[in-house]
C-alpha cells in the first residue's frame, strides 16, 4: 500500500469511529419524560468551620443516573453564580455554567466543591449557602451546599533560623518563625512590657512555627484556640514562658486547622508544643492538645523549678508520642494521655516527675503498636556512641492509671544497672506483670481499669471497675476535684475521672464537649 493510499485509508477509518461515537447518541435517545430525575449520594453537602482566606477540604458529590439510557443534562450551575463562595468542578470543568453533561445508563458522574470566605471581621461563626442547580428535560434538581466560616487572627512567620540536618542537602533546614509579641491588634496580640496575651474572641491560626521569645511570658485565657497548619509548631525559648489557664467549661484547645469530620480524630496533622531546654514556669491548666505528632515535647530543664505544670489536661490522637521528655522536670495533676502511635508518656534521659490522678491510656487503632504506654528511661548514646547517664531523681505516680492494649506489658523500665534511679507508683491501676513484691509498687491494683469506651477517647470507669474507692485520699485532697470538676470522696477513684454512679448523662457530656 503506497503511503498516500495508507493516509486515505486511515483519514476514512478515524471518521468512520469518530461517527459511531458521535453519533450514538441522538436527541431521541436520551432519557426524557417527567419521571426521570437524577440522584446524588448526599441531598445536602456540608462544610465544617472554614478560615476565612484559607478555602476549605475539597468534598466530593456522586450525581447518579439510574436510567436504562443515558441523560443529558442541558446545564449545572451554582445559584449565586459568580458571586458565591462555593466552587465547582464538573467532568473537569470550572466554568460558572458547564453545559451538556451526559451521564451514561446506569452511570454517575463526579462533582468537586470548595469553598472560600473572604475575611468578615465577625468573632462568630456564619453560614454560608448556597445550590447547585442541574437543568435538563425543561425541570430542575438542586442540592443545597451549606459551611460554617469564621474569622481568625493570623500568625505568619516572617522570621527564619537555620537548623543542621544532615540528611538535607545543604546540611541545613530552614525554619521560618513568627513571635508570639508581634502583630498587635491584628494578631489579637496585647503586649504590655514582657507580659502578651492573646485575645480569645476569635481562632489564632498558626503558620509555621510560633515562638514565645526568652524572656517573654503569653498569657492564655478560658476559651482561646490555636489552630495550626499542617507541620507548624509551637515553641516556647529559653527564659520564656507560657501560661495557659482556661475553665473546665472552656478549656483552651491546641489544634488542627482542619475540622472536617474526616479529621476531627485524626492524628498527625501539625507538630508538636515544645518547651526548649531553660523555659521556666510553664503552666498548661483546663487545656486540649489533639491531633499533632507529639502532644507536648519538653526538653531539659536548667534550674530547680518544673519545666512544666499541668493540670487538668488532655493529650490525645497523638501520631508518635503524647508526653515526651528529655531530662525535664514535670508535675501534672487530672492529666489524660492517650492514643498515641508509640508511647504516650515517655520520660527520657533522667529529670524528674510527679503525677497524681493521671490517667495515661493507649489504645492506638490504626497500625500495630508496638511500645508499652509508659516508658522510664535514665541515659542517652551521644555522637561518638557513648552512653551517657542521667538519673531520674524522681518518678512518682500517685493514683494513676497506666493501661492500654498490648497483650501484657504497658511499662517499660529502661534504667541502666546499677544507677541511682528512683521511682514509685502508689495506688495506681496498671497493666504489668505483678509487681506487688517490688517495694517501688506500693497497693498497686494488676487489673483492668474497665474503661467505658477507650478505643473512643471514653476513659471514664464501669460500675464494676477495681478502680473505684481504691486511691488514697492523702493525694486527692490536694486536688479534690477531677478532670471534669466532679468532686472526689474519700477514697477517690484511681485515676483522672471520678465514678459517678449516674454518670450516663453529666460526665459523658464532659466527654463529648471535648
Amino acid at each position: 500500500m503506497s503511503k498516500l493510499s495508507k493516509f486515505i485509508f486511515e483519514v476514512i477509518f478515524l471518521t468512520l469511529v469518530s461517527s459511531v461515537f458521535f453519533s450514538c447518541v441522538d436527541e431521541g435517545e436520551y432519557a426524557s419524560g417527567d419521571g426521570v430525575s437524577l440522584s446524588f449520594d448526599n441531598d445536602t453537602l456540608s462544610f465544617d468551620t472554614i478560615f476565612t482566606t484559607f478555602g476549605s477540604v475539597t468534598k466530593k458529590l456522586m450525581v447518579y443516573n439510574n436510567e436504562s439510557k443515558p441523560l443529558k443534562i442541558d446545564y449545572v450551575k451554582l445559584k449565586n453564580g459568580a458571586s458565591s463562595f462555593f466552587r465547582l468542578n464538573v467532568d473537569a470543568s470550572t466554568d460558572l455554567v458547564v453545559r451538556d453533561v451526559e451521564i451514561g445508563a446506569k452511570d454517575s458522574l463526579y462533582i468537586f466543591v470548595r469553598v472560600e470566605l473572604n475575611p468578615n471581621d465577625q468573632s462568630n461563626p456564619l453560614l454560608v449557602e448556597d445550590e447547585i442547580i442541574f437543568g435538563f428535560n425543561g425541570k430542575t434538581q438542586r442540592v443545597l451546599l451549606h459551611a460554617y466560616g469564621q474569622d481568625a487572627y493570623y500568625h505568619e512567620p516572617k522570621h527564619y533560623l537555620l537548623s543542621e540536618n544532615p540528611a538535607s542537602s545543604s546540611g541545613y533546614d530552614t525554619i521560618w518563625y513568627s513571635l508570639a509579641e508581634e502583630g498587635g491588634d491584628r494578631s489579637g496580640c496585647l503586649v504590655n512590657g514582657n507580659e502578651i496575651t492573646w485575645k480569645n474572641d476569635k481562632p489564632h491560626v498558626i503558620l509555621g512555627t510560633c515562638v514565645v521569645d526568652s524572656a517573654y511570658t503569653l498569657n492564655l485565657t478560658s476559651g482561646t484556640r490555636l489552630c495550626f497548619d499542617k507541620e507548624s509548631e509551637f515553641w516556647v525559648y529559653k527564659d520564656g514562658t507560657l501560661n495557659a489557664v482556661g475553665e473546665t467549661s472552656m478549656p483552651i484547645r491546641f489544634e488542627s486547622m482542619r475540622n472536617d469530620e474526616h479529621y476531627a480524630s485524626t492524628a498527625g496533622q501539625w507538630g508538636c508544643v515544645r518547651f526548649i531546654a531553660g523555659s521556666k514556669d510553664n503552666v498548661l491548666d483546663n487545656v486540649i492538645i489533639k491531633n499533632n505528632i507529639i502532644g507536648v515535647l519538653v526538653d531539659t530543664c536548667v534550674n530547680q523549678s518544673p519545666t512544666i505544670s499541668m493540670k487538668n489536661t488532655r493529650i490525645e490522637n497523638c501520631s508518635y508520642i503524647g508526653v515526651y521528655s528529655r531530662g525535664a522536670r514535670i508535675e501534672g495533676q487530672n492529666v489524660i494521655v492517650q492514643n498515641c502511635g508509640n508511647y504516650t508518656l515517655a520520660l527520657t534521659m533522667g529529670g524528674s516527675y510527679e503525677f497524681i490522678h493521671c490517667t495515661f491510656a493507649n489504645y492506638w487503632r490504626y497500625a500495630t503498636r508496638t511500645k508499652a504506654c509508659l516508658l522510664l528511661n535514665d541515659y542517652y548514646v551521644d555522637v561518638n556512641y557513648n552512653v551517657q547517664y542521667r538519673p531520674v531523681d524522681k518518678a512518682d505516680f500517685y493514683n494513676c492509671i497506666v493501661y492500654g492494649s498490648l497483650a501484657e506489658e504497658e511499662i517499660e523500665l529502661d534504667l541502666l544497672e546499677g544507677g541511682i534511679s528512683r521511682y514509685r507508683f502508689e495506688n495506681c491501676v496498671l497493666k504489668s506483670k505483678d509487681k506487688s513484691l517490688d517495694g517501688n509498687f506500693v497497693s498497686c491494683i494488676f487489673a483492668d481499669p474497665l474503661f467505658k469506651d477507650p478505643a473512643e477517647g471514653d476513659l471514664r470507669v464501669g460500675v464494676s471497675s477495681p478502680a473505684i474507692g481504691a486511691g488514697n485520699g492523702a493525694w486527692s485532697y490536694g486536688v479534690p476535684f477531677d478532670i471534669n470538676g466532679v468532686y472526689r470522696p474519700d477514697p477517690p477513684t484511681i485515676g483522672a475521672l471520678e465514678y459517678v454512679e449516674d454518670s450516663e448523662r453529666g460526665a459523658k457530656r464532659a466527654f463529648q464537649r471535648r
